[in-house]
Parts: C-alpha cells; sequence; structure tokens
C-alpha cells in the first residue's frame, strides 16, 4: 500500500480514508449527479479469459479512479458475473447482483441465476455479490445467490464493494484489514447505503485513485470499475435517486417497436407496464439531423422532446384513468413536419407488451 494522495475536496470524485462501524476502510465517493462522471467497467486488454496487471489497466485506461471488479475463476480467468460496456454484454454470469448504469439513474438489479437478461436500456453494469444492503436495510446473505467459494463467506477477509446512497453519491470501498460480510454491511449502511453488494476481495483487492495506487492487487486482475471525469456533461438528463429491481421471480424485456423516418430507421422500447413512472428509450440507426426533434404524446398531449439520440424519455402513466389510452412517437423535422410515426394504444396497469 502506497501513501494516499489528497482527498481532492471540491471534486466530483474524492478519495478518503475512513473508519465507521468500527471498520476501517478506503473510500471513494463519485457524486453522480455531476453529469462528467461516467462509471464503466473495463476488460483485460485481450478480452475475457484473459488477466493483466492492475497498474497496466490503469496505464491503459488512465481512469480518474478505480476498483478491482467481480470475481473470476482462477483457472480460465473467466468472470463469473454479468459485465455490460456501452451497451454490449461481453461476459454472461447469472449471478449475485448488478451495478447497472443509464441516463436516467442507477438501478441495483438482482438477477435471477443462470438466465440471460435484457440489458439493453443500460449502457454499463457490473456483477457481484453476495448482497450486503437493500433498500436501506443489511442483508448480508452468505447464500442462495450462486457463490459457491468459501472464501467469499470467511469471517475475516480483505473486501472490495460497491454501494449507492439515496443522494446518488457511488461508494467504491476497500477495506484496510480483514473483514465479515456482516461488519462491511453495517459500514456500508452507517455510510449512508441505500444498495450495495460485495465484489472480488482477498488477493484481488484493489483501489487506484488521482493517479495513485491506494491498494495494489497481490494477483493480475480480469476485469476492473472505473470512474471518469469528463472535461464536459455527457448529457443533460438530471438523474432520478437510484432504485433496487428483483428480476428474480421473472425479467421481462422491454418491448420494441420501429418505424421508418426519412431514411433514418427509428427503434422505440415501451415501458414494461403501463402503470408509474416509465421511460420511452428511442434509438435511430444514424444521427438526427439539426434542427430534427423526437417527440413523446400521451393521449394527444405533448409529455416529452429530444433533440439527440439515443434519448430516455420520461412518461406517468400513474394519473391515468379511464380503460384506453395511446402513446405516440413522433419524429419532427426542422420545419415542424411529421416525417414519421408510431402509436400504440393501450390499457392502465397492463403488462408493456399488451398493446395494439
Amino acid at each position: 500500500m502506497l501513501a494516499a494522495p489528497p482527498a481532492g475536496a471540491g471534486q466530483p470524485v474524492t478519495y478518503s480514508p475512513r473508519t465507521v462501524s468500527g471498520v476501517r476502510l478506503h473510500v471513494i465517493e463519485a457524486d453522480l449527479n455531476d453529469r462528467r462522471v461516467v462509471v464503466t467497467p473495463a476488460v483485460a486488454a485481450r478480452g475475457i479469459g484473459r488477466a493483466e496487471q492492475f497498474s497496466d489497466f490503469m496505464r491503459r485506461l488512465r481512469p480518474t479512479a478505480a476498483i478491482n471488479g467481480t470475481f473470476f475463476g482462477k483457472r480460465n480467468l473467466r468472470p463469473v458475473a454479468d459485465i455490460v460496456i456501452e451497451g454490449k454484454v461481453v461476459n454472461f454470469g447469472g449471478i449475485g447482483t448488478a451495478a447497472a448504469f443509464k441516463r436516467t439513474g442507477v438501478d441495483f438489479i438482482r438477477v435471477p441465476k443462470s438466465r440471460q437478461v435484457d440489458w439493453s436500456e443500460h449502457r454499463a453494469a457490473l456483477g457481484g455479490g453476495p448482497l450486503l444492503v437493500w433498500e436501506g436495510f443489511a442483508k448480508p446473505l452468505p447464500g442462495g445467490e450462486g457463490f459457491g467459494d468459501p472464501h467469499v463467506f470467511a469471517r475475516a477477509a480483505p473486501r472490495t464493494a460497491i454501494a449507492i446512497t439515496l443522494n446518488n453519491h457511488l461508494l467504491l470501498v476497500t477495506t484496510a484489514r480483514g473483514t465479515s460480510l456482516g461488519k462491511l454491511a453495517a459500514a456500508l449502511r452507517g455510510m449512508g447505503a441505500v444498495y450495495a453488494f460485495n465484489l472480488d476481495g482477498g488477493a484481488s483487492a484493489g483501489m487506484w485513485y488521482a493517479g495513485q495506487m491506494i491498494v495494489r492487487p497481490k494477483r493480475p486482475l480480469t476485469n476492473v470499475l472505473c470512474v471518469y471525469v469528463k472535461p464536459e456533461p455527457v448529457c443533460s438528463d438530471r438523474l432520478r435517486p437510484p432504485q433496487g429491481l428483483d428480476w428474480r421471480s421473472g425479467h421481462v424485456a422491454r418491448p420494441n417497436v420501429s418505424f421508418a423516418a426519412a431514411d433514418l430507421r427509428v427503434r422505440v422500447k415501451l415501458p414494461r407496464k403501463w402503470a408509474g413512472q416509465q421511460t420511452v428509450s428511442v434509438t435511430a440507426d444514424k444521427a438526427l439531423p439539426e434542427g430534427w426533434l423526437v417527440t413523446v404524446r400521451l393521449d394527444g398531449g405533448p409529455v416529452g422532446v429530444a433533440g439527440a439520440l439515443p434519448a430516455e424519455v420520461p412518461v406517468d402513466l400513474a394519473s391515468l384513468n379511464g380503460p384506453k389510452h395511446f402513446i405516440r412517437i413522433g419524429v419532427l423535422d426542422k420545419d415542424g413536419k411529421t416525417v414519421g410515426r408510431v402509436e400504440r394504444f393501450f390499457k392502465p396497469g397492463t403488462p408493456g407488451h399488451q398493446c395494439w
């Protein structure tokens, strides 16, 4: 372990050593409300099934901060959990819990064991476990998530964890000494975590901040989690509070519709359910021409506009009354003329695919 750099007070990503609930921790805190902050996993330079020294990861990727990622097999070097980078699933694991990042907010998702799920609405995701905190309660679960290595459940071991607070501060944590899962869960809850889970630890535990090694792993790694601070905001969407989603009882992919707008091919992901606060996701096979807009209308009234794609447009279905409604997604040219649209009717409270 090397000397710690300054904590970087006033910056969106900071580091500090802390002692919480009797547990000594190294803590990177990233304020995701600052839209310059981007979080993404990364895998070894030669891909899945390969390993790389943590220091080599850092020289190649040049993040503001980073920690080690999820568990991996010692023989085949394959990560055990899902990894999504730039919207693409680069590794399937079907195990534990995942931190998933999208334009509108962060989801902590309990994934169904050994089953593929639809990650297309998330830009990045990294899985791990066991679960430590759920909806603000410490819940270190010693089994049932698919983890079989007894070292994971050791009474005291070096740990790495990821957590999120209600105000969208991401906490990336490594312990300064061997710690039980229960004590780590209590410490994370003490720092305000509403969702948290364990990542790889032991000889894999590693942390980097502001060009310096805070904790050096004792073995090469297959994957890491990086935090960047970009020169400009990457999007203008305001972040909603984090949410926990339990997909174990059944994960339903969002229904898709598509339509042509001049020479564009527009693809729309509708809500999973026609109820509550939802989003409509809109993408196209090429950029919108300058001055063009995507509009979303509910029962004829405008609910959202986007001037660039991809876009996540929020829709409020909670206050709808009556047996039948319609949603319309259209593309307008710079003169306000509709050049393409799609419309679907639905009944409130029904699954998203039940529309016509």
